[in-house]
């Protein structure tokens, strides 16, 4: 877009979904949407969330019947929610642990718990560098979420899936140009957690 390209635009960066001039796309889901969309000369279509998307893909006929008052939604993260720099520091973390042991991994005498224990003296020892994208050692670990607290208790990715999902109409993006009171009216009432 920046180098003045002017025709249709598809993607799936979470950086998009939530412009005015785009559409997320969650066809059959929201097939009318995307029509009218197409109708109107939006030219960005915009992949949705993989957790909005598949809850969507289950739920979108109960939205459109207004048969969901309200429900929430849990979802495990990967890695891959924070974007490549948490990616490529989950492998690196990888990578290191698995030169702390190599010798020992190499001797089929090797204890174990050995092992254990030198991975774990090594997940104790990463660096701030080595930890800068999740906060904490996530290779051989568990988190409590990916990518970043919104500083009032939510992840962005639990974020994307309440925004995301209320999205009007049906229940995704609003049209540009579109009565934006009538479409705050009609927010979804889901809570993610």
């Amino acid at each position: 877009r920046a180098a003045g390209w002017k025709g249709y635009w598809i993607d799936a960066a979470s950086s998009l979904r939530m412009k005015d001039d785009a559409i997320i796309v969650l066809d059959p889901v929201n097939l009318g949407v995307i029509k009218d969309a197409l109708a109107k000369g939006v030219k960005n279509f915009i992949g949705g969330n993989c957790t909005v998307s598949c809850m969507m893909m289950g739920l979108g006929g109960l939205f459109q019947h207004d048969l969901i008052d309200w429900m929430t939604s849990m979802t495990y993260q990967a890695a891959s929610g924070g974007g490549a720099q948490h990616m490529r520091e989950l492998l690196t973390q990888f990578g290191t642990l698995n030169a702390s042991v190599k010798s020992l991994l190499d001797n089929p005498a090797s204890a174990i718990l050995e092992i254990d224990r030198t991975i774990l003296a090594t997940q104790h020892g990463l660096s701030a560098d080595e930890t800068k994208q999740f906060g904490v050692p996530l290779a051989g670990n568990l988190i409590p979420w990916i990518d970043k607290d919104l500083g009032n208790g939510v992840s962005k990715e639990e974020w994307k899936a309440g925004a995301e999902t209320k999205q009007d109409p049906g229940p995704r993006r609003r049209l540009p140009g579109r009565d934006r009171r009538r479409a705050d009216r009609r927010r979804w009432p889901v809570r993610a957690h």
